[in-house]
């Protein structure tokens, strides 16, 4: 109930910060006319890419979207909220050293505030780095140490599984003057032929036990000063992950473990974000090229917070360091 209230104030906060945007419609259009870093949305070929490396837990993934879009609403005078609307589908690929995914990706942008998207892959993991591991009950430990030791007593726990992935996300967002403001929400289902059918697996993503033929749900609220003109961004995450247990994730029993963290959700994260943009124009395929940096600390996870032997310290945060860019025709 707490982290649904908490969800529910950030939709309204952006809301109504959507609604100042749209009560000074003068400092917004002359920020839109005069500021080079906001282009328009084309239509035509648009790529996306990102590549980030991550430490607690540790990572390396890469992901790269191509495909068509195409405005919507293609006229000057338009009011702000109906500027650079647009729907676009793709083809997406995610790449890291023990996992591969890809599929294809929809996405539309009805209003400026607003974007929409689906995407369906295909998802097989190499068996690499540990990973995939399933589990016959979500109160199995799954801290770092023990996904190691698991994989040295028993090499067989780690399989080469596949299987599918659907990711729906709404992305809300407003910015007045300098600051912006985004709330991003995500539905992952998985589906993985794990072995003996068992209920959970570790996802190295999420950083939680996931439940299998079920749902993970994530949310990102972000607060950022924005300086345009220097490509330079400077703000705060807070970020949420709820996995969704079916009774049969919890094992024979059906009963979750007793004490702190018995659904092994939340996990929440909290810390700085700072991202750099080095150009920005228009009708170019390696366009924004931008290097960003995210630290996180855990307030809450089953081993990520300090209290047992076989769990990281709270004052380690998670460490995000990336580059991205953008690009269209």
């Amino acid at each position: 109930m707490v982290l649904r209230r908490l969800f529910v104030q950030r939709v309204a906060v952006t809301c109504a910060l959507s609604l100042l945007v749209l009560g000074v419609p003068r400092v917004a259009a002359a920020q839109y006319r005069f500021n080079t870093r906001v282009g328009r949305v084309t239509n035509g070929l648009y790529l996306r890419s990102a590549t980030a490396i991550r430490v607690n837990p540790l990572g390396l993934f890469s992901e790269f979207r191509l495909g068509y879009r195409h405005r919507i609403f293609d006229r000057p005078g338009n009011p702000l909220l109906l500027r650079n609307t647009y729907w676009a589908a793709a083809a997406s690929l995610t790449a890291s050293p023990g996992m591969v995914r890809s599929g294809v990706a929809v996405e539309v942008a009805p209003l400026a505030v607003l974007t929409l998207s689906a995407v369906f892959e295909r998802v097989q993991w190499l068996g690499t780095f540990n990973f995939v591991q399933s589990f016959a009950s979500a109160n199995e430990p799954f801290s770092d140490a023990a996904i190691r030791e698991r994989a040295r007593v028993d090499p067989a726990s780690v399989e080469a599984a596949g299987g599918w992935l659907v990711n729906l996300n709404a992305v809300l967002q407003a910015k007045v003057g300098d600051i912006a403001v985004r709330n991003s929400t995500r539905g992952i289902w998985n589906s993985l032929s794990l072995r003996d059918q068992r209920p959970v697996f570790y996802d190295s993503f999420q950083d939680v036990l996931a439940p299998n033929n079920g749902w993970v749900f994530s949310d990102d609220f972000d607060l950022i000063y924005q300086d345009s003109e220097l490509g330079l961004n400077i703000g705060a995450r807070l970020s949420a992950v709820v996995p969704l247990y079916a009774t049969a994730s919890w094992g024979a029993d059906g009963v979750p473990f007793a004490g702190q963290g018995a659904d092994n959700a939340p996990t929440v994260r909290l810390g700085p974000l700072v991202s750099y943009t080095f150009r920005e124009r228009r009708h170019s395929f390696f366009n924004a090229p931008t290097v960003f940096v995210l630290a996180q600390w855990w307030l809450t996870h089953r081993y990520r917070t300090g209290g047992c032997d076989e769990c990281t310290p709270q004052g380690l945060p998670m460490i995000v360091l990336g580059f991205a860019f953008r690009g269209d025709s």
